[in-house]
């Protein structure tokens, strides 16, 4: 039996057995590493266009959102439209080769999708796709 020593005179052995302990965390740690991904923030509801090449090597992007109402989001964060070329000039100053990822609703005009292109082209960005679905 465990505890007990082999000569079984009854005394207890010293030490303790922390192998189930490290399993049971080690299962834990899997759990949370695998739900983190699920615990995004809320997501943007953009209806895309559709179209038939979709760039595979699009996680190394910032992602820039045009909702139908035309809101504007940088990263999933809510910003206003004068405010988005400053906030990418400085994005730009950290990575300047950094790549933009534009979603626009298929329902915005024309208009304002260029707007937002020209504000991205001016802080500095001169890749920029345009995120589509199959």
């Amino acid at each position: 039996m465990a505890g007990q020593s082999s000569s079984g005179d009854g005394e207890e052995i010293g030490s303790i057995n922390i192998t189930p302990m490290v399993d049971v965390i080690l299962v834990l740690l899997v759990i949370f590493m695998v739900t983190a991904n699920f615990l995004k923030k809320e997501s943007i509801n953009i209806n895309l266009p559709k179209a038939d090449a979709v760039d595979a090597n699009l996680s190394k992007t910032v992602q820039v959102a045009l909702s139908k109402d035309g809101k504007i989001f940088l990263e999933g964060n809510e910003i206003d439209f004068p405010r988005l070329e400053a906030q990418l000039l400085r994005e730009t100053k950290i990575r300047p080769n950094m790549r933009i990822t534009l979603s626009a609703d298929s329902s915005l005009p024309y208009g304002k999708i260029a707007e937002t292109m020209g504000k991205i082209k001016k802080a500095g960005v001169h890749q920029i796709a345009l995120s589509v679905k199959r």
